[in-house]
């Protein structure tokens, strides 16, 4: 129970960074929209990756594990899915006038809510006082 709570408030945090950072995640009802996102992908995350993970070895061994960015890619379709006040947008660049679309938002969105997750996730082990 421990553990789903942790994930839950660091995905919701997660969520919140990376909202600031890409600009491209809408949620209607701010603090609950965010809430269920971040349950659906706890339970992603907890439940149905260690199966994908275990399912798909070969092609995540020929890719040399980047192919785990694609499985973390699908917890955000599912929360899209799954919950009809949760969107992903394009994401714009408009230093570069650029945009990234469809599949490529989401693989980027889902890089950047990994990457600020397992950061959180250092910083929470590192304040932990040693017994």
């Amino acid at each position: 129970m421990k553990k789903i709570l942790r994930y839950i408030i660091l995905f919701t945090f997660s969520l919140i960074t990376a909202n600031q950072i890409w600009q491209n995640l809408s949620f209607e009802k701010i603090p609950l929209t965010i809430i269920k996102v971040a349950l659906v992908l706890t339970i992603f995350e907890l439940l149905l990756k260690p199966i994908i993970k275990i399912l798909l070895i070969p092609i995540n061994i020929l890719t040399l594990g980047l192919f785990r960015i694609v499985i973390d890619t699908l917890g955000l379709y599912l929360a899209v899915f799954f919950l009809s006040d949760f969107q992903i947008g394009n994401i714009y660049i408009s230093k570069y006038n650029y945009q990234i679309n469809n599949f490529w938002a989401y693989l980027l969105s889902s890089f950047t809510i990994g990457i600020i997750l397992y950061i959180y996730n250092l910083i929470l082990h590192k304040s932990k006082p040693k017994k």
